[in-house]
C-alpha cells in the first residue's frame, strides 16, 4: 500500500542524495534551509515501509507555491507512485499562483494540468578562478539589514521571501554578498557549496555590470574548481557575462506556471536561486 506523508528534518538526506544521484548537483544544505522556511512542503512517498519517492511544494505565503524535487526511485517506477505524488503536491498547492521548473520534453504533460510555459533556463557551469577580481563595494550579506534585503529580493523574485531568506543567510558552506554604490543596494547574489563544485544563485542586479562585479568577487573563493549557474534565456546580457568567464551550457529546464504568468525583470536576473526545490 502507497503511503504519501512529510519528511522530518532528518530525513531529508534521502531527497538530497537522489538529488545528487540524478545529476541534479544540488547545494549541500539546500534541503535543510528549504525546510526550514516551509517545513510541510516536503513529502515522502513509503511503500511496503521503504521510502520510494518524494516531492516539494515549497509555500511562499498564501500566493505562490514552487513544485519540485519529484522523483520515485527507478525499481518502483510505471507503478503510478509519480501521477501520485505529483497530484498530491498540485492538491497541496491549491489555488496559489504554481511554478515549476520541468524537463522541456515534459511539456505537454504539464499543459495538460493547466501549466503555461514562461521561458528556458539554461545551466552554465565551468572554471570562473581566473577571472576573479576583488570589489571594495561588495560586503557580507549578513551586514544588511534582514528586512531591507528581504523588500530588494522581493523585487526580482517576485513574492516576498523573508523566512526563507533568513534560513538560507544561515546556510552553511555558503557565500552571500551585497554590493553597494554609494551606500544603496545594488544588486546581491550568493554561492553554495554542492558535492561537485560550487552553485551560483541568486544573483540580481540592477545592471549587468554589477552583476559581472558580484560574479568575479565570489570567483575568488572557488579556487578552480567548477561553478554552475541557472540563467534564463531571456537575459542575453547574462549569457555573455557566463560565456566570458568560461562557462558553457549543461542543460536545460523549462519554467511553467499555473495561475498566470507573472512579471518578472528577468532582464535583471543572472543566475536563479535553484530549480531543484523551489
Amino acid at each position: 500500500m502507497l503511503t504519501i506523508r512529510n519528511f522530518n528534518l532528518q530525513e531529508m538526506v534521502f531527497p538530497m542524495e537522489v538529488a545528487y544521484k540524478e545529476g541534479w548537483n544540488p547545494g549541500l544544505y539546500d534541503g535543510v534551509a528549504f525546510y526550514q522556511a516551509d517545513p510541510e512542503g516536503f513529502f515522502l512517498a513509503e511503500q511496503a515501509g521503504g521510502m520510494v519517492g518524494g516531492i516539494s511544494a515549497v509555500n511562499y505565503g498564501d500566493k505562490l507555491v514552487f513544485i519540485g524535487n519529484h522523483f520515485v526511485l527507478p525499481p518502483f517506477r510505471g507503478q503510478g507512485i509519480g501521477k501520485a505524488l505529483w497530484e498530491h503536491g498540485m492538491k497541496v498547492a491549491g489555488h496559489r499562483l504554481i511554478g515549476i521548473n520541468g524537463l522541456p520534453e515534459g511539456k505537454s504533460f504539464y499543459e495538460s494540468y493547466g501549466f503555461q510555459a514562461a521561458y528556458n533556463v539554461i545551466r552554465y557551469g565551468g572554471r570562473i578562478f581566473s577571472e576573479a577580481r576583488f570589489s571594495e563595494d561588495i560586503y557580507p550579506a549578513q551586514d544588511i539589514d534582514l528586512g531591507q534585503l528581504a523588500d530588494y529580493d522581493a523585487g526580482f523574485f517576485g513574492f516576498p521571501r523573508k523566512a526563507f531568506l533568513k534560513t538560507w543567510l544561515e546556510t552553511p558552506a555558503m557565500e552571500s554578498v551585497c554590493l553597494l554604490k554609494e551606500g544603496k543596494l545594488q544588486g546581491w547574489g550568493c554561492m553554495r557549496r554542492c558535492r561537485r563544485g560550487w552553485r551560483l544563485g541568486p544573483v540580481f542586479a540592477q545592471h549587468h555590470s554589477f552583476a559581472e562585479e558580484i560574479l568575479r568577487h565570489l570567483a575568488l573563493k572557488t579556487f578552480g574548481e567548477q561553478v554552475y549557474m541557472d540563467i534564463t534565456e531571456a537575459n542575453v546580457q547574462s549569457i555573455r557575462l557566463a560565456f566570458a568567464m568560461g562557462m558553457v551550457p549543461w542543460g536545460a529546464r523549462l519554467r511553467l506556471y499555473k495561475g498566470g504568468v507573472p512579471k518578472e525583470p528577468l532582464e535583471k536576473i543572472y543566475g536563479f536561486t535553484t530549480l531543484d526545490i523551489g
